[in-house]
């Protein structure tokens, strides 16, 4: 059965983590796997891709893929990045993609869930091949306003959708925005005919170059015969054309949350973190570790009670979570502020040991990936210099939350 997400990242050996399949792989499978990783070796010269160090298998029979360990992606981003930065990472995925393909390997799923920062902030793209996804599909609606049309429409994956894919890497990092933006409360079936039917609209951001505007919108052109297959010459060239971004000075931001969990966790209150990044990439980088939530779901009878204040508060700041909207495999979430915070969802469920903290910046909506049939308490943080505020818990499917 398809789910959202079919793979577990679970702490490794060193600094490597391990990418967990639901499931084991026949023989044919597993050569397949084999092949697929034989040939993308030949790429190994590109750091851009980040490669897998071994396939495994767990005790229970579950499939593994040991890699190198990156804890952010692009996945959280709701910014625009200046164009130095959105062309950089641009080239990188335009790099390894055109190196991926040139040994055969089609990636299949270009995402920003997908590209990651290394430790020393380099862009690096993650999950090459199709094999695992064809053995482990997701569900369709997983990251449908990233994917190519004929993806959704009958599971192509070839070198045609990695350069949509591509496309929409940049459109994300150049707007803000994915192509094809989610509206709360869409049904499933309007989405896919919007992504199915529907063009994108044209990036209009006064500091962006005419041609990479251009490039981008032939690169998630719904003919697949229009995407450019030079897209890396092109970028390179833009990008040296353009003056490198000021390093900034930006918060941390917890991208990935890796489990087992940490032995110890950081006092509540405990400050964000700041660093400077030397790099232009730095405005990705964020911080992997948030601040312990004293909260969680309760199987009792008990009702449900609002959190204990969080710090000191210097004015009356309010959070309101709405009801969440249960989709079975996602849940959507919305919000209001009466005043202007950078935010984190905190969610809490039956299939994990504590909550799990994803911060959205000043976005007052998300989707939340969920299991079908558990149950999950959600609660929204806010933060400003002054201090850190929370909304009421709010559960799905009968769950009962308490501070």
């Amino acid at each position: 059965m398809s789910t959202a997400s079919t793979a577990t990242i679970v702490a490794g050996p060193g600094d490597t983590v391990l990418k967990v399949y639901p499931g084991s792989l026949d023989r044919r499978t597993r050569a397949a796997l084999e092949r697929e990783q034989a040939a993308l070796s030949a790429a190994a010269h590109v750091p851009a891709i980040l490669r897998v160090d071994e396939i495994g298998t767990l005790p229970d029979g579950r499939t593994t893929l040991r890699m190198p360990r990156c804890d952010r992606s692009l996945a959280a981003l709701t910014e625009p990045l200046p164009v130095a930065d959105a062309l950089l990472v641009g080239e990188t995925v335009a790099r390894a993609l055109a190196a991926a393909h040139a040994a055969g390997v089609v990636h299949g799923s270009v995402t920003p869930g997908n590209v990651l920062l290394r430790p020393s902030g380099e862009p690096v793209v993650a999950d090459f091949g199709v094999t695992l996804r064809r053995r482990f599909p997701r569900d369709p609606l997983y990251d449908l306003e990233f994917a190519a049309p004929e993806t959704v429409r009958d599971q192509t994956m070839d070198e045609r959708t990695d350069r949509y894919g591509l496309g929409a890497v940049l459109h994300l990092v150049l707007t803000g925005e994915p192509p094809h933006r989610a509206a709360v409360g869409e049904q499933p079936a309007v989405r896919i005919h919007r992504v199915l039917t529907e063009p994108v609209a044209p990036i209009t951001r006064p500091d962006i170059p005419d041609e990479l505007a251009a490039l981008v919108g032939d690169l998630l052109s719904k003919d697949p015969e229009r995407r450019p297959r030079n897209a890396e010459i092109q970028l390179g060239r833009l990008l040296g054309a353009v003056p490198p971004a000021i390093p900034l000075d930006l918060p941390d931001e917890p991208i990935l949350v890796l489990e087992p969990s940490r032995p110890e966790q950081p006092p509540r209150g405990t400050a964000t973190r700041k660093r400077k990044y030397g790099t232009a990439i730095g405005i990705l980088a964020g911080f992997c570790a948030a601040a312990a939530v004293p909260w969680f779901l309760s199987t009792t009878n008990e009702g449900t009670k609002p959190p204990g204040p969080a710090g000191p508060r210097v004015s009356p700041v309010e959070i309101t979570l709405s009801p969440p909207v249960d989709r079975g495999t996602f849940v959507e979430l919305s919000w209001t502020s009466n005043a202007v915070l950078d935010y984190a969802v905190v969610l809490a469920g039956e299939d994990r040991q504590e909550p799990q903290v994803i911060l959205v910046r000043r976005a007052t909506h998300r989707r939340i990936e969920v299991r079908p049939g558990l149950r999950y308490c959600f609660l929204i943080q806010g933060m400003n210099p002054q201090g850190t505020y929370e909304s009421r818990p709010q559960p799905i499917r009968g769950a009962v939350c308490k501070p």
